[in-house]
């Protein structure tokens, strides 16, 4: 059962911040460590940290919270009926200022190694060779819808829906489904998936350029699924009242 909002919203706070912390750390670090003589993290250990970083996050948080850390997922719990609209914008507030504290800690850690670095691990879609130039903005919202709605799917089959939960491997599917959708997504978008993880970078390096890409995607992904799963998917076990 969740606690009382402030605490509730505290522990978003949290499970954000090690999110966006590990997550932009992993990609400034993997960019220092490359070069020639140097082999950096790449694409999967890029992957690996997000997906360990949010299912910590996830176990971390469930109990207080209900490990939501993404403002695409609490809206989508709001859609259907499983928070109120109070404390869904209070932990959409603190999601935010969980990845805005993330992110200058970031930028406090790497102080002599900004230059080249990818303003902090901003999610961006710039010029591709896989895509034969700039990705254009409805393609790059319409990657980032489908990976969240992907990733919302899972939480709401995994962690949300009583008859169908995964007990207590939600956390492993719900990172899981993050880390693969890097894998994917990542070499066109970034992948974020989430509008908290793109803005505490964002507004941190001062690259804000691409904000309705990430708050609209993700949104939209979040949207469908949450749906998809009220009309199709939901049973009578899970549904709930709202906290």
């Amino acid at each position: 059962m969740e606690s009382n909002s402030f605490k509730a919203g505290m522990a978003e706070a949290l499970g954000v911040f090690f999110l966006v912390f590990v997550g932009s750390s992993a990609i400034c670090m993997d960019m220092h460590m490359a070069g020639p003589d140097r082999v950096g993290f790449g694409l999967l250990g890029i992957a690996l940290a997000h997906g360990l970083a949010l299912a910590i996050g996830v176990y971390a948080t469930a109990g207080i919270s209900g490990a939501h850390l993404n403002p695409a997922v609490t809206v989508a719990l709001l859609v259907n009926g499983k928070i109120s609209g109070s404390r869904a914008l209070t932990y959409i507030v603190m999601q935010i200022v969980g990845a805005v504290i993330a992110a200058l800690f970031v930028f406090g850690m790497f102080t002599k190694m900004r230059e080249g670095l990818p303003w902090l691990g901003t999610p961006s879609y710039p010029d591709n060779p896989l895509t034969e130039g700039a990705i254009s903005m409805p393609k790059a919202i319409g990657i980032e819808a489908i990976l969240t709605f992907l990733l919302v799917m899972t939480v709401l089959m995994t962690a949300v829906d009583a008859a169908r939960a995964a007990k207590q491997l939600f956390g492993l599917c719900i990172g899981g489904a993050v880390a693969m959708a890097i894998l994917i997504g990542g070499p066109y978008t970034g992948a974020a998936l989430n509008p908290a993880r793109y803005f505490g970078p964002a507004v941190v390096s001062g690259h804000v350029s691409q904000m309705a890409t990430y708050i609209v995607g993700p949104l939209l992904g979040g949207l469908a699924a949450a749906l998809l799963y009220r009309f199709v998917f939901a049973t009578r076990e899970s549904s709930s009242p709202p906290a």
